[in-house]
């Protein structure tokens, strides 16, 4: 029976670890909160003394986080910071609204367990940070499905902010330039836009916009298309392929373009 007893500890333990669970956990959500704003706001030098800086929970990203590294939602906070949005006072709610930069969403990743924050999106090291979450998490890429997910998430936090939004199909290419042809001036027939698309349909209908993940040096080659900017006052960019180096750890290497 003692041994019995000593067997089952023993895998219990092996299987609270690979599922990550975080038993001895040192940090709840809201002091969690509170560490991702405090390493955040010295970082946005936008920002003046005293200035709203909204945080909220991302429990989207979380869990595709949790997916890639074979663990369980929460076992990494992730907040969203933007100095614009509601701020709830005790007899007011006080709209807040920040145009000096296009897109101030900022992201912050914090550990439970030690209280490591990580700076992902919207600050100068956001992508040696990301590869740092990588790398503490043991991330290991070993077939082309989880360098795809990993791309995927790296997309989704984006900390170089680039276009990096993926296009799944020539539909989604029309989409994407119709509204990127919205930007210019008003052109109430869309006589632009229809030269474009009529352009655009015959030159990429055999285009194929699937994702690829193919061996490249230790680990990965991640491929998707993506639409480019217009020139100056035209309508609709162009498709590009963009690929991404993924490597066996996690890390994210170099990030190249090239037309299709």
């Amino acid at each position: 029976m003692k041994m019995r007893k000593l067997f089952l500890a023993a895998l219990a333990m092996v299987v609270l670890s690979a599922l990550r669970v975080p038993t001895n956990a040192q940090m709840n959500e809201q002091s969690a909160r509170e560490k991702a704003l405090s390493v955040a706001r010295p970082q946005l030098s936008y920002l003046r003394p005293g200035q709203f800086l909204g945080v909220q929970r991302d429990e989207g990203l979380e869990l595709k986080l949790a997916a890639l590294v074979g663990g369980l939602a929460g076992s990494e906070f992730i907040y969203r910071l933007n100095p614009a949005g509601n701020e709830i006072k005790e007899h007011a709610v006080v709209y807040h609204i920040f145009t000096d930069i296009d897109d101030p969403v900022s992201l912050v990743a914090v550990s439970p367990l030690d209280g490591s924050a990580y700076l992902i999106r919207g600050f100068a090291e956001s992508k040696a940070d990301f590869n740092r979450l990588m790398g503490a998490l043991k991330v290991k890429i070993s077939s082309p499905d989880q360098a795809e997910a990993l791309a995927d998430f790296y997309r989704d936090v984006n900390p170089e902010r680039r276009s990096m939004t993926r296009l799944p199909g020539l539909l989604d290419l029309k989409q994407a330039a119709e509204w990127q042809c919205q930007a210019v001036p008003f052109d109430p027939n869309e006589r632009d836009f229809g030269a474009w698309w009529k352009h655009a349909k015959t030159a990429y209908a055999n285009v194929s916009f699937q994702q690829t993940a193919a061996r490249s040096g230790s680990g990965y080659a991640v491929e998707w298309i993506v639409l480019s900017s217009p020139g100056a006052g035209l309508c609709g960019g162009a498709p590009l392929r963009t690929r991404l180096e993924v490597g066996s750890d996690g890390s994210i290497g170099e990030i190249s373009f090239r037309p299709v």
